[in-house]
């Protein structure tokens, strides 16, 4: 693994996941969310700093395993950070707010939903992002070890 390719490309997606986050939790349903942490008081924990560094934790884990499968996905490119990124999304995110959905009285379906939605789009866009990345310094690394 090419150390200088893997920290680009996890910056690439720590820095389009937290805007993505930073978009969607404020601007699309902030509203909805705000309305749900008044009815519940004491619900909710909000703690910005912390939510970046997940979003970072995240960042290096999704690159990583990335790096690892990219090729089985299609060749390491974008559309194999695509569907990373899908396959992911799936399997955590969206499973996940089915199981909060299920579990809490608070989640209307309806934010269940587009979170759902949201977290699909999201991580297609972040896998997309490692992909276009990864490959980007790859070559770059490799055209500067040729010209030495």
């Amino acid at each position: 693994m090419n150390v200088r390719c893997f920290v680009a490309s996890a910056a690439a997606v720590w820095v389009v996941r937290v805007a993505l986050n930073w978009s969607f939790y404020t601007k699309v349903v902030g509203t909805q969310a705000e309305q749900i942490s008044v009815a519940h008081p004491g619900m909710f924990r909000q703690v910005v700093p912390a939510y970046i560094l997940t979003d970072l934790l995240f960042a290096l884990l999704f690159a990583y395993l990335f790096v690892k499968v990219g090729a089985a996905f299609g060749g390491g490119g974008a559309m194999a950070g695509v569907k990373l990124g899908l396959l992911v999304a799936i399997l955590s995110p969206v499973l996940g707010s089915l199981y909060q959905y299920f579990s809490v009285t608070y989640m209307p379906i309806r934010l269940a939903a587009t979170e759902g939605v949201f977290q699909v789009i999201a991580h297609a866009i972040e896998g997309a992002a490692v992909g276009v990345i990864y490959r980007a310094q790859t070559a770059h690394s490799a055209q500067a070890a040729g010209a030495r």
